[in-house]
């Protein structure tokens, strides 16, 4: 038997999909994103502007063509590049031939089937019946599905996936290779899977381990609060019904074979499939493929009846609901609902949208002024209106206080309160402005950036729209109908929307809480009506101001300036010292990636001080710069694609994004505006206190979360730099330390800057020359910092033993090996090897023979940073009582690879997908971008990526067998558990 990858928490709503491509400009609320506030019209509120309802769109606008899908075209056409077809048995696909990455093809494969169509017998079914198609058909025996995948270069998980949600069942394969035997293979797997999966006893009872291993997995507080939520706001509705049904985990344990048979043979049927095939391909040759592949597939007799959905009391009045768990923070949901109506794909409905996501996104730049002002009582939020699927039109508000037993309040407060001003009184002029601004630049980049479109993106954007029966427009449709609408756009027509939108059933407020609500329900509820029925003012206009940071002397000298032939880029050096890295690409139509590194970034930073490094990398863009704060740069910035703040990395602080062309020179200006005048508010300093202790019970509340924030420090021997600072600590920052730490890196430090992309090279060099190039003199080369650069693995290798507070049925089980740093390129590549072969070791003997987890990981991390230190890790989540047998076969594992060699498949399995990653990389900026990140300051490095494909190549089952004897050694051997509380829940919130 063999794994199946899957993520059954993908699509949860449906709208948020096909937010992309389709039609519709805003993606509604995910199941995230809730609420809203009473809807006040004001006695002098602004005429309607002209434009359709939904209502008068269904009543007068006429189809003036199909897609070859059948779904109707208005006056807003679909993308003219996508093939479309219905096979006479009623399957439908689509093919597009799209070039990036190059040479690679993303194939896409969804059934109409979810959680909304089971049956009480069936609960959890769904997702299990997308495992099985990972486990034995007629052609493709069990247990040869992902290895037939791995000998051709497909990666678990990252290439071969799944995913089950309410109304889809979605199969996806992204081929590393264009060949015409990869492509065949890929289609007779959906083939297999549409009508062929064998569905053996035995194999569906080695599954049922796995499945409840990723329920256990996905446990979370935050899926915990989507159920009650949902119970709450949609109680009558199959979605809620259907969502952690109840009886799932007993559903799973004891099903018979035949239950998850007649759901295969109801849904999995021609006229409820649909595959979708985009990349590097020829369309006409491809859909004869298809057809060849899929002439044998056969529509039932019967017609398809798909269940009631349900149906939401539009009537229903004020009600609260207070959810509590000790892992979530304290957030508020204010949610109203209409019934729904299906708008037609036109222009009038397009304005509509826009106007509705101008208005909610000048909502949450309100918000995000309250959160980031010093003092706030609350740390974020926002409003959002969206389709709750096919059901109800949804308006909704969610805003996230500081921890604190009645910080709810708070939350409940600034959302009904601002709602409440925005209703009363509109938008102002400023905020529109700013606004469009924004909307015009994603508008315009995606236009210009549409012929770089990546493949999956678009697989998946194209089987978005088969659940609305949507149509997929291109990026350039949408800016030009975006031009075409702005005289319209006003601040009368979004207040209109709005109040709209924001006028429905309830309210019904949704707080989630620590510890009950003093009061409960009712306390909940006279709250928010006093908090919505407050008077409010008029929101201020702000004050437009100009960026203030245009000269930072004279620009820059070029001393040095040479080509690294192959490897295809350009170095060039200021007198100031400042490095400059130039590749230029077509791989992505537009962008412009870049990257900054300055001075020596953690390693520069006392030990006991590693909690001002974390600061620094969470609030460096809050601290905004000398001349203007973060909030004042965003407004004053508006339309511009630029990214703030300045990050912590082991050995550099580092300034990374991806802009454009047009915004570079402005991007290296704010940039350096960091570096020299660093804001240093006490605003960023507010909000991190605000933020630590709901991030901290977050991290907690997960056996994950302790993983990543505890264990490493214990794997270092305590070493304050790995994992998280404890609370005191992370508290007790200060701004002056925090300048104290900085400051003379800032100042002196060696800068080495790579731009890769759509670049024009004589702009990018004269906009570094004015901006850093312009600074004195930096230092010549990085500082040693030996003493800093010292690292060790654990001394003490005793069973550790720590615990969370989430659930009572999740564990997980680590296990660590000391190995060194990565200062050796063969080593390490054999390292990363033998961390691939174990994955494929764990796979098969904890998951598929004990059916113990869902995903086992293991991992090689060789340490460019800290001299002599690195760890090969084994990770595991499983049941509590499964933590003895699983480090037993860990070991069973870490002793065969010491014993013997592998056999020659198992190699191929792990290496080709690696080489296939490898070669990909070389049609990826972002790869590039790091390439090029040290190439003047670490010259050295470079040969690691020109011999990176033989170094993968040149490893042999003997060389890992050697590695497997020097490093998974027994002695030095650290074993973790991470283990409930004692006295935890299964549901923590129950």
């Amino acid at each position: 038997m063999v794994p199946s990858p899957c993520n059954s928490s993908h699509n949860i709503n449906r709208s948020d999909m096909n937010a992309r491509h389709s039609y519709r400009l805003f993606g509604a609320a995910s199941l995230f994103a809730l609420g809203l506030t009473a809807a006040t019209a004001h006695a002098d509120a602004p005429a309607t502007p002209t434009q359709a309802t939904s209502d008068d769109q269904s009543r007068v606008a006429q189809p003036t063509g199909k897609t070859g899908w059948g779904f109707p075209v208005y006056d807003i056409p679909a993308e003219a590049n996508v093939r479309y077809g219905v096979l006479p048995d009623g399957m439908k696909y689509a093919i597009m031939h799209n070039a990036t990455p190059k040479g690679t093809v993303a194939v896409r494969m969804g059934f109409d089937v979810g959680f909304i169509d089971e049956t009480p017998a069936q609960a959890g079914l769904a997702h299990f019946l997308e495992h099985m198609a990972f486990n034995g058909s007629a052609h493709i025996p069990e247990g040869e599905l992902v290895k037939l995948l791995e000998r051709d270069g497909l990666a678990f998980g990252a290439d071969t996936n799944a995913s089950t949600g309410f109304e889809q069942t979605i199969y996806q394969l992204d081929l590393p290779r264009n060949d015409a035997k990869l492509l065949g293979t890929a289609l007779m797997i959906m083939r297999e899977t549409a009508s062929e999966l064998t569905l053996a006893p035995d194999a569906i009872n080695r599954e049922r381990g796995v499945i409840q291993s990723e329920n256990r997995t996905r446990n979370t507080f935050a899926r915990r609060r989507i159920k009650d939520y949902f119970d709450f706001i949609v109680p009558h509705s199959n979605y809620s019904q259907k969502l952690l049904a109840p009886n799932t985990d007993e559903n799973i344990d004891t099903f018979k074979p035949d239950v998850i048979k007649k759901l295969y043979r109801e849904y999995y049927r021609p006229d409820n499939a649909t595959l979708v095939i985009v990349g590097d391909i020829d369309p006409a040759t491809v859909e004869a493929k298809i057809k060849e592949q899929f002439a044998s597939w056969k529509e039932p007799a019967a017609a398809l009846v798909k269940p009631d959905k349900g149906s939401i009391d539009f009537s229903r009045g004020p009600a609260a609901r207070n959810f509590v768990d000790p892992g979530v923070p304290v957030i508020v949901s204010i949610d109203r609902f209409q019934p729904y109506v299906k708008e037609p794909a036109t222009i009038a409905q397009f304005q509509h949208d826009l106007l509705l996501q101008l208005g909610t996104a000048i909502f949450n730049r309100r918000i995000q002024r309250i959160a980031n002002a010093p003092g706030s009582a609350i740390i974020g939020g926002g409003a959002s209106a969206s389709d709750f699927f096919d059901v109800a039109k949804q308006a909704s508000i969610k805003i996230q206080a500081k921890d604190g037993a009645d910080s709810w309040k708070d939350a409940l407060k600034t959302g009904a309160e601002e709602m409440h001003r925005m209703l009363q009184y509109g938008v102002t002029k400023g905020e529109l402005k700013e606004q469009l601004a924004n909307f015009a630049t994603k508008f315009r980049n995606g236009a210009e950036q549409q012929d770089t479109r990546r493949n999956q993106a678009l697989a998946d954007g194209i089987l978005d729209t088969v659940q609305d029966q949507d149509i997929f427009v291109a990026p350039k449709t949408e800016y030009e109908l975006f031009q075409k609408l702005l005289p319209t756009i006003t601040p009368d027509a979004v207040d209109a929307a709005m109040r709209k939108q924001f006028a429905g059933s309830g309210p019904l407020v949704h707080v989630s809480t620590k510890t009950p609500v003093e009061g409960g329900d009712a306390a909940i509820l006279a709250t928010y009506e006093a908090d919505a029925q407050a008077p409010v003012s008029a929101p201020k206009e702000a004050v437009e101001t100009s960026f203030g940071y245009t000269n930072f002397g004279t620009p820059g000298k070029i001393v040095s300036d040479k080509q690294v032939a192959d490897l295809g880029f350009r170095e060039i050096r200021f007198a100031n010292n400042v490095r400059l890295n130039l590749k230029k690409t077509d791989f992505e139509q537009g962008k412009v990636r870049y990257l900054i590194r300055l001075g020596s970034g953690q390693l520069t930073i006392p030990k006991d001080k590693s909690a001002v490094a974390i600061f620094t990398g969470a609030m460096s863009a809050a601290e905004g710069t000398g001349k203007h704060s973060y909030d004042d740069l965003q407004q004053i910035l508006a339309g511009r694609q630029i990214k703030y703040g300045i990050g912590v990395g082991d050995d550099a602080f580092q300034i990374a994004g991806t802009t454009t062309m047009t915004d570079l020179p402005l991007q290296l200006d704010v940039s350096t505006a960091y570096v020299t005048d660093p804001g240093y508010r006490p605003e960023a300093l507010s909000r991190w206190q605000a933020l630590v202790p709901p991030f901290l019970a977050q991290v907690r509340a997960t056996p994950q979360g302790v993983a990543q924030f505890e264990v490493p420090k214990i794997v270092a021997n305590g070493d304050p730099r790995f994992g998280m600072p404890d609370k005191a600590a992370l508290e007790a920052v200060t701004i002056p330390e925090v300048k104290q730490a900085l400051s003379e890196q800032l100042g002196h430090a060696p800068i080495e800057i790579s731009v890769v992309g759509a670049i024009d090279e004589q702009q990018v060099i004269d906009a570094v020359a004015k901006s850093f190039g312009a600074l004195p003199a930096r230092e010549a080369q990085l500082g040693t910092f030996a003493a800093a650069r010292q690292a060790s693995y654990t001394s003490d290798t005793a069973p550790v033993t720590l615990h969370h507070q989430g659930a009572a049925d999740q564990a997980l089980v680590q296990v660590y090996w000391p190995t060194t740093d990565d200062s050796n390129p063969q080593r390490d590549a054999t390292l990363s090897l033998l961390a691939q072969v174990m994955e494929l070791q764990l796979l098969d003997e904890v998951r598929e023979r004990l059916g113990a987890t869902y995903s086992p990981n293991a991992s090689s991390n060789t340490s460019d940073t800290y001299k002599g230190f690195g760890t090969m890790a084994a990770s595991i989540v499983v049941a509590p009582k499964d933590a003895k047998e699983v480090f037993a076969a860990v070991d069973k594992i870490a002793a065969g690879l010491r014993d013997k060699p592998i056999d020659a498949d198992t190699l191929n399995r792990a290496r080709r997908p690696l080489l296939e990653k490898i070669a990909l990389n070389h049609r990826e900026n972002g790869w590039w971008l790091q390439v090029l990140s040290q190439a003047q300051l670490r010259a050295d490095r470079l040969n690691r990526y020109r011999t990176i494909t033989e170094r993968v190549k040149a490893v042999t089952p003997v060389m890992l067998q050697a590695a497997a004897k020097e490093y998974l050694t027994g002695k030095k051997e650290l074993k973790v558990s991470i283990l409930p509380k004692p006295g935890a829940k299964a549901d923590p919130s129950s």
